[in-house]
């Protein structure tokens, strides 16, 4: 599969005829160095010495193993081939490196995807990308200062950054690593990946496209399970405000013929006021003045067969009952000084689970399977995986630092052995909003995180496709969108907005509508938004099959259920503003407010308008797209063509 070549100092590494991996004196592969990290209070600054290249090389093919050395430094790897994948791994390296910068080789001009959730282009080539988990748009505290921010930007970062790329000519790289990274494409012939920790391996592959290549780097770091049925074949709406306001939402929908099987109820537990919006109380108990006879409403829902999925997260409010019981047992994270580790999470305080403490892991999980499953919900949001305070005491004694990037991917590991010891792998799912590299593994659904309730490229409706897309093309292919954005400040969220959002979210793995801390339109702004939700509804509950088997190919196959249009067309990688459900459907959102007409190019096979069964060719079309009717086609000729045709007729 691979095959080494060497040249005194030089090193080319090949899988079958593509370069992956090269090093020379003058362009050495690895740069090391010493650092470490300052901790300020919750946020952590690095403090760095200089690089040295390790210029020289020595490979023994016989074992497998290449020295690389300059200066006082030396790294040696171990080269292997493992489940499809070129795997360099770290055997012995010099006393205290701790900060790496790679060189990978790079086609002139060719496209670089990945990153996780990216927004803006979609396209990284040109650009250099901080991977460090955080909360979209949001005032992140516990950012580590002043490395994440680029030309004296705001940091706005990713909620499931991963340390993953791939390019234009299916060449796949994959770092084990928790630590921060970064990965700079501004170079013509170098991709540069910057390490804080060394990576226990660098997985490459490489294959005869896109989608062969995802299926490969996948079968390694992991693909997500088929969620159960309900959760991809109807809308899921969220109410807050009590049993009253909940039951006259539903009542209202369904009223409008509506296709709902699930209600999100984030504050089962109550809530209260803070300056960015009403949050649920972190107790994660049945709150019962807030929700009187919510388990008799649970039951009467799932008798009509609708679902009911809780909220949750890893921090306890301190005015809260588990607060008490957690803080009492030593199940919290301590301050440097002792003592808990409380903060303010934004208009109040709480403290947070030590997820390094399996005592306190196994408390949690008694908690959810009790309080949360075992009053009848068929799932729950697992929220608040990124917020961890970077001077924490843990229980295993790591650092804050250290850990950041892995806590989402520890914090849905716990909930999936909470689904799994509970029983409910079939009826039930959780939703994680954060991630990082092995998120395909642990978590069940992941979305692409918090967006502003507008059009901005980078933080509103625009950024949610770019991020489901670069999730896809970093191996993580169930994302949903939190339909119609959850941060409204300064926005407001328009009644246009929101139905634009509808149709992209009818037209993706799950219909979820959130309403969070948004000022504007929901699903009940007026006659008018509430028919157009029943509509998008019945849509999205019309794929179900086809989303199905969109899911299963993920699940087997590691196929993306969303697509950039280049996994099945590579010829059309300049077109930036579609995508692929599946291999058949092909959608043109519309991501702009005013749009009454759309121009699209059709790759060259025959396609099918959804709306009107006219017959498009390959090329340049003007569409008209009414609220309602996104610009989507499909192969007449493809196996599950028969759903598409039938479609306007199970709407009207």
């Amino acid at each position: 599969m691979y095959r080494v070549e060497t040249r005194g100092h030089t090193v080319r590494i090949y899988i079958g005829d593509k370069l992956v991996a090269s090093h020379s004196p003058d362009a050495p592969f690895v740069e090391a160095g010493k650092g470490k990290w300052e901790a300020l209070g919750n946020v952590a600054r690095d403090v760095r010495e200089g690089l040295t290249g390790l210029t020289h090389s020595q490979y023994e093919q016989g074992r497998g193993l290449l020295r690389l050395y300059g200066g006082d430094y030396s790294i040696t790897f171990h080269i292997t081939e493992h489940n499809g994948l070129l795997r360099l791994s770290p055997q012995r390296a010099s006393t205290g490196l701790n900060r790496f910068r790679l060189r990978f080789p790079a086609v002139p001009g060719g496209a670089v995807y990945g990153g996780g959730a990216q927004t803006g282009d979609l396209n990284l080539r040109g650009k250099r990308v901080q991977l460090w988990v955080g909360e979209r748009g949001v005032y992140q505290p516990h950012v580590p200062a002043p490395a994440v921010r680029v030309k004296g930007t705001k940091p706005i970062l990713p909620a499931a950054p991963m340390p993953v790329f791939i390019t234009e000519d299916s060449v796949g790289y994959v770092f084990e690593s928790y630590g921060r990274a970064a990965f700079d494409f501004t170079s013509a012939r170098s991709h540069i990946v910057s390490l804080w920790e060394l990576p226990s391996a660098i997985l490459i592959g490489a294959a005869d496209s896109t989608l062969n290549l995802l299926s490969v780097v996948t079968k390694t770091t992991g693909r997500q399970p088929v969620p159960p049925q309900w959760f991809m074949e109807g809308s899921i709406i969220e109410a807050r405000g009590g049993s009253y306001h909940a039951a006259e939402l539903l009542e209202k929908a369904l009223t409008s013929e509506a296709a709902i099987t699930c209600i999100y109820i984030p504050d089962w537990t109550g809530g209260f006021d803070t300056p960015v919006g009403r949050r649920p109380f972190y107790d994660w108990v049945w709150n019962q003045e807030t929700y009187p006879k919510l388990d008799s409403l649970i039951r009467e829902l799932a008798s009509r067969n609708i679902r009911t999925m809780a909220y949750i997260n890893p921090h306890l409010s301190i005015e809260g009952r588990l607060y008490a019981e957690a803080s009492a047992a030593g199940y919290l994270l301590k301050k440097p000084q002792g003592g808990v580790y409380i903060s303010d999470m934004g208009g109040f305080m709480a403290g947070h689970l030590d997820l390094t403490n399996p005592t306190a892991c196994s408390w949690f999980k008694d908690i959810v399977k009790s309080h949360v499953l075992g009053l009848g919900f068929c799932g729950y949001f697992a929220d608040g995986g990124e917020y961890l305070p970077q001077d924490a005491v843990f229980h295993t004694g790591e650092s804050g630092v250290r850990l950041h990037n892995r806590w989402p991917v520890m914090w849905a590991a716990l909930n999936r052995e909470i689904i799994r010891e509970a029983g409910r792998t079939v009826d039930s799912v959780f939703v994680s909003r954060y991630g990082w590299i092995g998120s395909g593994t642990q978590s069940m659904v992941v979305t692409t995180g918090k967006h502003h309730t507008s059009w901005n490229k980078k933080q509103g409706l625009p950024s949610a496709l770019s991020a489901a897309l670069s999730l896809s093309c970093s191996g993580v292919g169930m994302s949903i969108t939190e339909c119609g954005g959850t941060v409204s400040y300064p926005y407001r969220r328009s009644p246009e907005l929101y139905m634009r959002w509808m149709e992209y979210a009818a037209f993706s793995p799950c219909f979820m509508l959130v309403n969070g801390d948004a000022r504007g339109a929901y699903i009940d702004h007026d006659d008018k938004m509430l028919d157009f939700f029943s509509r998008m509804s019945r849509v999205h509950a019309a794929l179900g099959a086809y989303i199905r088997a969109c899911a299963r190919d993920n699940a087997n196959d590691g196929a993306p259920i969303m697509r950039p249009l280049f996994m099945n067309i590579p010829e059309c990688r300049s077109v930036k503003n579609a995508y692929m459900l599946g291999g058949e459907l092909l959608i043109f959102p519309v991501m702009k407010d005013g749009i009454k007409t759309l121009e699209v190019k059709l790759p060259s096979a025959g396609w099918r308008h959804l709306w009107s069964g006219k017959d498009f060719h390959g090329g340049e079309h003007t569409v008209e797209v009414p609220l309602g009717e996104p610009a989507v086609f499909y192969r007449p000729d493809g196996k599950h063509a028969g759903i598409f045709e039938e479609l306007p007729m199970k709407i009207t």
